[in-house]
């Protein structure tokens, strides 16, 4: 379906980066390095994601779904020794998520990403009307009201996050 687009390019320009145990020394801030581990998931498959859609009825944004048929999920730049790092939910975990916070979130919100509680949502009516601009940050300890519109499309946020080493570039 997908073939050598902005997402798979910027997933092996990483992936050619690791070392044989998945992980790479980054620098943060203030001269910090330290090792950062990396875990790809399998991909799933078109009729899988059409289950999804089916069930949730939530639209799926194609770059999204062009990541889960690459890898369903990933875990990225989690600290070799403290864990932590940007979970990028399987189709089975997106559910999983967002039962947990039903009262709390719109319905049109799905989560696919989580790092130490905050979570990154799909706005799913705004892939419904095309808007490319349908990310949203979340943090679990805090009101809806105080979410944050990203004004980014999930190739966009994933590519930066790569290049920003994990840090929250969204936040500066």
């Amino acid at each position: 379906m997908f073939l050598n687009t902005f997402i798979e390019k910027s997933l092996k320009a990483l992936q050619s980066r690791l070392d044989s145990e998945n992980s790479l020394v980054i620098q943060r801030e203030e001269g910090y390095i330290y090792n950062v581990e990396f875990e790809f998931n399998s991909p799933t498959s078109i009729e899988e994601i059409n289950r999804f859609t089916e069930k949730t009825g939530w639209h799926l944004p194609d770059d999204y779904k062009e990541f889960l048929l690459l890898h369903n999920g990933a875990h990225l730049f989690s600290d070799v020794k403290y864990g932590g790092g940007y979970k990028l939910l399987a189709l089975d975990e997106i559910h999983q998520e967002y039962v947990e916070y039903l009262d709390d979130v719109p319905k049109n919100w799905y989560p696919i990403s989580i790092d130490n509680g905050d979570y990154i949502f799909i706005d799913s009516s705004k892939v419904e009307d095309g808007k490319k601009d349908y990310l949203i940050r979340f943090q679990a300890d805090e009101p809806v009201e105080h979410a944050l519109k990203l004004n980014l499309n999930f190739e966009t946020w994933l590519d930066k996050l790569i290049v920003c080493q994990g840090l929250e570039f969204w936040l500066w």
